[in-house]
């Protein structure tokens, strides 16, 4: 309460006018998102490219498809709030909804619209565009935004007619001319896992992130280990003369090991010396699956959707494929179906009576 008083009093000295708590928070939010910006300048997500380079490995797609396409799938309809009372009015409204949500674009349908929203969401954000036509049946168009690459101006007062959200192609930093404003009311922003520090929200494959790095980075020397020839022996032959050292480096290369090259030292006892591990402890089977657990943590789903079956059985994958459901399929389909009620059936259209929902999640 200090730091906001303070803010206030600070506001009112620039200004004649009384202050709205509106105007404070979002400088609060500025403040806090860990970038120092004018009030006229979007606060942007610093990742973006790598979280996009990411989302294309085989494990975080896998667990992206764990939770996108069961959603995609989901059956849904636009149907009376519970307690409103069914007329005409209102089935009209359902049908102009429903048409809407069907067809959202000339180039989208519902699933694919979906598909895109949730594997954004998965990353960092989620984001639709609204826009309003001239066709009664078909009032509302919806088009999938890049969501990474929507800042938020840290400065918006909550005005109808100010910017809230500036889109920048390509991922850069905004300069003059190069950003796309967007009013409040003309993009559905979802953020996942919000907080009070920052206005984007933290996506499963961003709280992954370093994760998804650390395995990349075991495959590539896996499969480097695998695919190449690598001594992983030292030969230790104690105190060994120049001549000596050199006759047995001929006699080794030619008669034992053909290609190979065995590193040999000179000194005090003859000795093997194991450089590293030798078969499946060379390619850090066990520590590639613990990151892979990692990430299906990071994601609320189980390893199994990862390969990792060790002790699993009938019954645990049972229990673990409704945990999955009920952890990670409901609240990401709840979220988005709350954002279609909020901004587009309430907010864009005007339609308070009626809801969209899904089918067959419980």
């Amino acid at each position: 309460m200090g730091l906001i008083s303070n803010l206030k009093q600070r506001l009112g000295r620039r200004r004649n006018e009384p202050q709205r708590d509106t105007e404070v928070y979002p400088r609060l939010m500025q403040i806090m998102s860990g970038q120092r910006v004018a009030h006229n300048t979007p606060v942007f997500k610093p990742t973006p490219w790598n979280l996009r380079s990411f989302s294309t490995t085989p494990y975080a797609r896998r667990a992206i498809n764990t939770i996108k396409n069961p959603i995609a799938q989901l059956a849904w309809e636009v149907v009376p709030k519970a307690g409103v009372s069914d007329n005409s009015e209102i089935r009209r409204q359902c049908e102009v909804v429903t048409t809407c949500l069907r067809s959202p674009n000339n180039e989208d349908s519902w699933r694919s619209l979906v598909e895109k929203v949730i594997t954004d969401l998965m990353l960092g954000a989620g984001a639709i565009e609204m826009q309003i036509g001239g066709d009664a049946n078909r009032p509302l168009w919806l088009y999938p935004v890049d969501a990474l690459s929507v800042q938020i101006y840290a400065g918006w007062a909550g005005g109808r007619n100010e910017a809230k959200y500036c889109q920048v192609p390509g991922y850069g930093m905004l300069t003059v001319g190069n950003g796309i404003d967007l009013l409040a009311d003309e993009l559905i922003y979802i953020a996942p896992n919000p907080s009070t520090a920052q206005p984007f929200g933290c996506g499963p494959l961003e709280i992954a992130f370093t994760t998804v790095s650390r395995l990349l980075g075991v495959g590539e020397y896996a499969g480097n280990v695998a695919t190449n020839a690598r001594p992983t022996t030292l030969l230790n032959l104690g105190k060994a003369t120049a001549e000596q050292l050199t006759t047995f480096r001929s006699y080794w290369t030619n008669e034992i090991e053909g290609q190979g090259k065995m590193p040999i030292l000179s000194g005090d006892g003859i000795e093997a010396v194991k450089l590293t591990a030798d078969g499946d402890e060379a390619l850090y089977l066990k520590w590639q699956e613990f990151l892979k657990t990692e990430i299906a943590t990071a994601f609320d789903i189980s390893p199994q959707n990862l390969g990792v079956e060790r002790d699993v059985n009938r019954n645990t994958a049972e229990v673990a494929e409704s945990r999955d459901w009920d952890h990670a399929i409901k609240p990401w389909a709840g979220l988005l179906a709350s954002h279609i009620n909020r901004d587009a059936i309430e907010g864009r259209l005007g339609f308070s009576q009626i809801e969209f929902r899904f089918l067959g999640l419980d």
